[in-house]
């Protein structure tokens, strides 16, 4: 919420523009956003907050919209039962390509193009031996 002072001195207060707007607006507005960003506006105020986050049509936008989501991954996540964010937020940027290896997405490529251009990410320790584990294990 904005304050600003009228022609009398008056100070009135302005509501924040996504709220004001209808909603088919605000989510128009939104959608245009990536991860982070939607991520980020989120943390703006208690308003924006409960409207992106209770919005499942916005994230299911967002999530097809992205490059760093795999799909495959969100379809297991929406065949549970997750909602549209957790499965964003599950698979998306490191998350997701740990989570590949875990599921062995990377297990036993035929040659060097089936690898492919996203399949790493900083880990720690403790993960890449969990994945490695993993890999002995299939």
């Amino acid at each position: 919420m904005v304050h600003m002072k009228g022609s009398g001195g008056q100070v009135s207060a302005v509501t924040d523009a996504i709220t004001c707007l209808p909603p088919e607006m605000g989510l128009a507005v939104l959608q245009q956003l990536d991860v982070p960003s939607l991520c980020r506006a989120a943390q703006t105020c208690s308003s924006w907050c409960e409207f992106i986050s209770d919005t499942d049509w916005l994230w299911k936008k967002v999530c097809q919209n992205c490059q760093d989501v795999d799909p495959k991954l969100v379809e297991m996540d929406r065949a549970d039962g997750l909602p549209w964010k957790v499965a964003v937020m599950r698979n998306y940027g490191a998350k997701g390509i740990q989570r590949q290896w875990r599921l062995g997405f990377f297990s036993r490529p035929s040659s060097y193009e089936d690898i492919p251009d996203r399949c790493m990410c900083e880990m720690d320790a403790d993960t890449w031996g969990e994945i490695l584990q993993l890999e002995l294990d299939r």
